[in-house]
């Protein structure tokens, strides 16, 4: 999503606000984190600095994420608001002191807020994202999602799952090369 700031990039003080809606594609996150799952609704104000423009926004929107427990894809809506400043020579590293927002590329006359939208979400994506707090995740011995109905599996009596029985293993061989008996 672009915004053009033509109008009030040469007038220090100016504002401009804006209202856009981008398509679900649009933003790219790597490593398939998420995923848009729906256009965004971004609305803000950007304003002039003379040497830049500083633009804050509200994002609102659906994402797409997997759960960490049963590997389900669910839909998550996120309500962020996000800043930023964008100047022509972004890489160039900012006076000690004058580092509070991010800072973004200013292209000509024109903001790109994908990366500083992207940039929001991915910050609001939970490290183990789960599509419910009750999710009962897979069965570690067939792999079958326990939130569609339980499996023919039969329950471990008082003893460590597989993957419990290979930690332990795996640790006391770590502690024997460690000279621990």
């Amino acid at each position: 999503m672009k915004l053009d700031v033509s109008l009030i990039l040469k007038e220090p003080g100016a504002s401009l606000p804006f209202d856009m809606k981008g398509v679900a594609g649009e933003l790219d996150f790597r490593g398939g984190a998420a995923r848009l799952s729906g256009p965004l609704t971004v609305r803000g104000v950007a304003t002039s600095l003379g040497d830049g423009v500083y633009l804050e926004a509200n994002v609102r929107g659906s994402i797409e994420l997997t759960c960490s427990r049963c590997l389900s894809q669910f839909e998550r809506f996120v309500d962020l608001s996000c800043e930023g400043k964008f100047v022509p020579n972004a890489g160039q590293p900012e006076p000690e002191g004058e580092n509070e927002v991010e800072v973004f590329p200013l292209e000509g006359t024109c903001c790109d807020l994908d990366e500083m939208i992207r940039h929001e979400i991915v910050l609001g994506i939970p490290m183990k994202p789960l599509c419910r707090d009750e999710c009962k995740g897979l069965c570690p011995a067939c792999g079958k999602n326990l939130n569609e109905g339980d499996c023919d599996c039969p329950k471990p009596q008082g003893q460590p799952s597989l993957f419990g029985r290979k930690l332990l293993e795996a640790m006391e061989e770590r502690g024997k090369k460690d000279g621990r008996p």
